[in-house]
């Protein structure tokens, strides 16, 4: 290969590798829907796993209809996840492609996505604990008037929540920055502003760690019963504090989940046109050898 040819590619991959990581190195995310009837990522390369034996046991998966209504006319798979009362259950997620982001070790970035529904009266129910060994209290709860939060973050009003409804129910935070929002069906039911939470309680493992990066629907507190059955259709993860306009379009919950399914970004056809020309210039490079 002469040094034309030489040229051609050096310069080819530069521009491919720009290319690659202005596409690739930006946020990963991540959704389970219970389509398959386990807990199969949907989306992003993350895994969901019970954190026990005893979970997978406890654990149902099935379809809505009949004594769980639809979701907006539309039939939804979901996981029935039970009032969970041993410490060591619950759910373990992993993602494997999220590094330590907002300026600390730890994820410090990131938006989690539910679509639940409680059925029966309203009471106590954990969605997820940064501590993925469950060794204390959990770090955003339902509580038993109705409002979604933590002491140190605050509650939103009573009664944002109602038994027996379907709802979308995110937790966007930037923890460097000291943000922390809560939203229902696409609007803000609270905002906490302040002092930097950065790596600190409420931030989570990133792929450099060997722990699971949090656990789902179960805490560690034993001062009494503060877990509750829920039925799930969707859990979505974004490794960035999404905007109240983007968490607006995606509004309340959907039989067919949360994030849209990607489609090819302007910079990925631009790869792919990339390739196409660089076969036609290889062919006219070599054609002059």
């Amino acid at each position: 290969m002469n040094t034309t040819t030489i040229r051609f590619w050096g310069g080819f991959a530069a521009t491919v590798a720009f290319l690659a990581c202005s596409q690739f190195g930006r946020t990963a995310s991540y959704e389970w829907n219970f389509n398959a009837g386990n807990l199969a990522t949907t989306l992003g390369n993350g895994a969901m796993t019970y954190a026990d034996a005893e979970s997978g046991t406890l654990t149902s998966f099935g379809n809505t209809g009949g004594g769980v209504p639809n979701i907006n006319g539309e039939v939804a798979a979901y996981m029935h996840v039970p009032a969970f009362a041993n410490l060591g259950n619950g759910y373990h997620l992993k993602l494997d492609d999220t590094a330590p982001n907002g300026g600390g070790g730890y994820v410090n970035q990131y938006t989690i996505i539910f679509d639940i529904f409680s059925p029966g009266s309203i009471n106590w129910m954990p969605f997820f604990n940064t501590a993925s060994d469950n060794g204390n209290d959990a770090d955003f709860y339902l509580a038993d008037d109705g409002s979604l939060g933590i002491g140190p973050l605050g509650y939103s009003s009573a009664g944002v929540i109602a038994a027996d409804t379907w709802y979308r129910i995110a937790f966007a935070a930037d923890l460097g920055a000291g943000t922390v929002s809560y939203y229902v069906n696409g609007t803000s039911v609270h905002d906490r502003t302040g002092s930097s939470l950065l790596d600190g309680r409420f931030a989570l493992y990133s792929n450099q760690d060997v722990e699971p990066s949090f656990l789902l629907f179960n805490e560690g507190d034993t001062s009494g019963q503060y877990t509750h059955e829920l039925y799930v259709s969707s859990v979505a993860f974004v490794d960035r504090m999404l905007s109240p306009a983007e968490l607006l379009a995606l509004g309340g919950p959907n039989a067919e989940g949360i994030l849209p399914v990607p489609e090819p970004s302007t910079i990925t056809l631009g790869l792919l046109g990339l390739l196409a020309l660089a076969g036609v210039g290889l062919r006219r490079v070599l054609a002059r050898e």
